[in-house]
C-alpha cells in the first residue's frame, strides 16, 4: 500500500478546501452592486423629501432676523406662491418620483393639500414652519413613491 500517495490527496483536498473558503469569504466581503434594496430607495426618496423641504425653507434675508423669512414661510403666509406642480413635474419628468403636499395646522388638521394620496410605503419628511402672522406654526409634510 502507497501511503504517499494518500497524503497527497488528503493535502490537495485540504488545500482545495482552504482556497474554496477564501473565495467564498471574499464574496461575501464584498460591496454588493446591482438591483437597489427596497431600504436603498426608501433612504433615498427620504433624501430627496429633506432637501426639498431644506431649500424650501432656506432663510431668505441675510443676516437672519426675527422673522423667519423663508420661501415656505412666505407662503404659508400667502405672500409667496411655490407652483407645487412645477416640482411635480420636474420631479416625474427628471426621476420617475410622484409626491404629494400637506399642510397641518397646530391641531393636526389638514388645511392644504397638493397632490395625489400618497401610496401605502411612501416616504415621508416634514418641517415645522413658524408663520408670523400666526402665533402657530404649520407642519409641511412631503410624501414622495416611485412611479
Amino acid at each position: 500500500m502507497n501511503k504517499r500517495g494518500q497524503m497527497y490527496t488528503l493535502e490537495a483536498l485540504l488545500a482545495s478546501l482552504i482556497i474554496f473558503g477564501v473565495v467564498i469569504f471574499a464574496i461575501n466581503a464584498s460591496p454588493q452592486f446591482g438591483t437597489e434594496t427596497k431600504e436603498f430607495t426608501s433612504f433615498q426618496l427620504k433624501k430627496y423629501a429633506d432637501d426639498i423641504l431644506e431649500i424650501l425653507d432656506l432663510e431668505r434675508s441675510y443676516p437672519p432676523t426675527e422673522e423667519h423669512t423663508s420661501l415656505l414661510s412666505e407662503w404659508l403666509e400667502g405672500k409667496n406662491i411655490i407652483d407645487w406642480s412645477a416640482i411635480e413635474q420636474n420631479l416625474r419628468e427628471n426621476l420617475s418620483i410622484m409626491m404629494h403636499v400637506e399642510v397641518l395646522a397646530p391641531n393636526g388638521t389638514v388645511v392644504y393639500c397638493y397632490g395625489p394620496p400618497p401610496p401605502e410605503g411612501a416616504v415621508s419628511s416634514f418641517r415645522v414652519v413658524p408663520v408670523s402672522t400666526s402665533p402657530y406654526a404649520y407642519e409641511v409634510r412631503l410624501y414622495l413613491w416611485f412611479v
